[in-house]
């Protein structure tokens, strides 16, 4: 038995089985139970070698129930085990065996010191540019943007807005109260809109430098001539699911005021360089349209995916 009570759990939906059996492995090493959520993938022979193990929990779907349902069925395992946190991963996710005893140990002192923190997220090394992510603050009329460079060694946990989803470490007291992923969202800030609700309720989130996973974003990039800046591309049907699910939430009363101000200038200048500069126009312009009209028929959400 580790020393904190941690299910660890894998959203997959078409792996490449060789990355996502390395994760678990790792798992293994450092949680006392994985449980591995397959979303109808077309080949999961990979889940056969798992299913014999017996620290492993693997639930078949018979439909894409997306990253969000998904995550909502690692969360419900957790608590049928009685864990004190649950973490969740992205099946392309590279970590280290001590990334979740370090995350379990950082929020176990921030929780004990009396402070009302809802989770704690490793910093993020984009594996197409190497460029490690800063933990945000949305502020106006510029965000504040922490790095590992700017901070003492001794202050390398920060409070921040908004964590991925991927290594993600929540209480699951927390999510008692704020509730679990909306399930509406199905992929595109899941993560933000649970962030927002977490935040509302007057929790504390935080990110944390000493821990750090590895991670595809988008599927390519474009690194903007002269600057840092890179726009990073996505498949239509997510950027049908971005679309929507953001302009769905600019709406929602306990969205961050500052990140809507903001997203909403970053996603109109995203646009309109891909519909200058990137290929298939149309199918560009459709998807976008789609998520557009499609956002006003999505409900808020009322705590029910718990």
């Amino acid at each position: 038995m580790h020393q904190h009570r941690v299910c660890a759990g894998v959203v997959a939906h078409n792996p490449k089985s060789v990355e996502l059996l390395s994760l678990v492995e790792t798992l293994l090493d450092s949680t006392d139970s994985v449980v591995v959520v397959d979303n109808n993938s077309a080949y999961c022979h990979y889940l056969q070698s798992l299913e014999s193990q017996p620290d492993i929990t693997v639930i078949r779907n018979s439909e894409n129930c997306g990253v969000s349902g998904g995550i909502n069925q690692i969360i419900a395992h957790a608590r049928d085990l009685g864990a004190k946190f649950v973490v969740a991963f992205d099946q392309d996710t590279k970590i280290t065996a001590d990334l979740i005893p370090m995350l379990a140990s950082h929020l176990e002192k921030l929780l004990e010191s009396g402070e009302p923190v809802a989770a704690i997220g490793p910093s993020v090394v984009d594996d197409y540019t190497n460029q490690t992510m800063p933990f945000v603050r949305f502020k106006l009329p510029f965000n504040i943007r922490y790095s590992r460079e700017t901070l003492p060694q001794d202050e390398q946990q920060v409070e921040c807005d908004f964590l991925i989803s991927s290594g993600c470490l929540m209480s699951v007291q927390a999510l008692n109260d704020i509730g679990a992923m909306n399930e509406e969202l199905f992929i595109d800030n899941v993560d933000l809109e649970w962030c927002f609700r977490a935040r509302q309720k007057r929790y504390k989130i935080y990110g944390d430098f000493t821990a750090v996973i590895r991670q595809q974003i988008g599927v390519a990039f474009t690194r903007i001539p002269f600057t840092k800046a890179v726009v990073r591309y996505h498949d239509y049907t997510r950027n049908y699911f971005m679309t929507r699910n953001r302009l769905w939430l600019y709406r929602q009363r306990y969205a961050n005021a500052a990140w809507v101000v903001h997203d909403l200038l970053r996603f109109s200048s995203k646009l309109l360089y891909l519909l200058i500069f990137k290929g298939n126009r149309l199918e560009l312009l459709k998807s976008s349209l789609k998520g557009i009209i499609d956002s006003f028929g999505m409900k808020s959400y009322n705590g029910g995916n718990l």
